[in-house]
């Protein structure tokens, strides 16, 4: 039987430095008295709830560590600081007392572990709930109250002549079999058809999705063992075939249909000219119809709609230009219009004129982004992203 729960999607990959022995570990739940609280659990918007350091900073482990054992020194400890306390006397806030522990470093010092990983600040974490290294590398993540891995379950992209649909965290299309079955949830791609279409895989507590109902989320278990997003109830896959974002070639295949960001079948719509789609740690910003981040300028004005760019600035920021008839998907049409320039319109989103970025080569990049303290990626409500 397959059984539905929730997760959330991890990655694992190398490691960097290594030092040699297996630290002494200490749990918690056997100290006799307790002192100052070394960890806290903060409630992240993107990522649910996360572990802290008792001043509010986020925790990250290393799939390059070992349980009970700390490969992280020299430029790698400079850059991903241990947590660490004075001695085995500290309290916990949030986590539950047996998954925390504490080992003994080579240096001397006493490093917290929870569920055995040892754990980690960011250097570039310049204030608390930031999580600028979450994902770096492919090796840190964000600690979860139980330990686990904490990362967005999947993404939203955009395909041309589909629109939005959900992406896995490298951007390749996510899609749903007409095999399966959503009530109840249950997946019969196994053997072959799972080496074509490899399952979206999950751990952890809750699936999150920028931009997408958290209700529609969750996990069917599969005959494995293992747990396989699902959207709208239906078992999430990616496509063998599918080698870089923006593509999508499993929908020429029978059965097989990209899924939107509502869990339903992606259709085919060459009308759409403007989406949104979840770009780098910007969150969700408004794109074109192939997924190129869109974005807005200081100088400019929303009241009324007017754009200062032209000339050389508007070969470096060209404008976005769209067709009579023209649709919208993953933006409020009600803040979407536009104004006349050169003969053509430029698209406008809550006044603001939109444009694209010559530095910007593929979906998703957002290289515009904060450029001169002035250009910024437009999320889906015409304000400015990263602000």
């Amino acid at each position: 039987m397959i059984r539905k729960s929730v997760a959330v999607v991890a990655l694992g990959l190398i490691s960097l430095t290594a030092c040699a022995g297996t630290p002494e570990s200490t749990p918690v739940a056997q100290q006799q008295q307790e002192a100052v609280v070394a960890l806290n659990v903060a409630e992240n918007a993107d990522l649910g709830p996360v572990v802290t350091d008792v001043e509010g900073f986020t925790l990250y482990r290393f799939d390059g560590d070992k349980p009970g054992e700390s490969t992280c020194d020299g430029e790698c400890a400079a850059a991903w600081p241990p947590a660490t306390v004075a001695d085995e006397n500290f309290g916990v806030t949030g986590v539950e007392r047996n998954l925390v522990s504490s080992i003994v470093r080579k240096d001397g010092s006493r490093q917290i572990t929870v569920d055995g990983m040892p754990q980690y600040r960011f250097a570039k974490d310049a204030k608390p709930g930031e999580t600028k290294g979450q994902g770096l590398q492919g090796k840190w993540f964000a600690t979860g109250k139980d330990g686990a891995r904490t990362q967005l379950a999947a993404r939203t992209g955009v395909i041309a002549g589909l629109g939005a649909v959900l992406t896995n965290n490298a951007g390749l299309t996510l899609y749903r079999f007409d095999g399966d079955t959503a009530q109840p949830p249950a997946s019969t791609c196994d053997g072959g058809c799972a080496e074509s279409w490899p399952p979206v895989l999950v751990e952890g507590e809750t699936p999150r999705v920028k931009g997408v109902d958290p209700k529609l989320l969750g996990t069917v278990t599969r005959e494995d063992g293992k747990k396989q997003l699902t959207v709208a109830n239906w078992p999430q896959y990616t496509f063998k075939n599918d080698s870089k974002p923006g593509e999508a070639k499993g929908v020429t295949v029978p059965k097989w249909f990209a899924t939107a960001t509502d869990g339903k079948k992606a259709q085919q719509n060459k009308a759409i000219a403007l989406t949104s789609a979840t770009v780098g740690d910007l969150g969700v910003v408004a794109t074109d119809k192939d997924g190129m981040t869109l974005y807005r300028f200081d100088n400019d004005s929303a009241e009324p709609p007017t754009s200062t760019c032209s000339g050389d600035c508007a070969v470096q920021w060209p404008p976005a230009f769209v067709s009579e008839g023209f649709q919208v998907q993953g933006v409020d049409a009600a803040l979407v219009g536009t104004i006349e320039r050169d003969g053509k319109k430029q698209l406008t989103i809550a006044g603001w004129p939109q444009y694209m970025f010559a530095g910007d080569k593929v979906c998703g990049d957002a290289n515009g982004q904060g450029v001169g303290g002035k250009w910024w990626a437009t999320k889906a409500d015409g304000s400015r992203a990263g602000q």
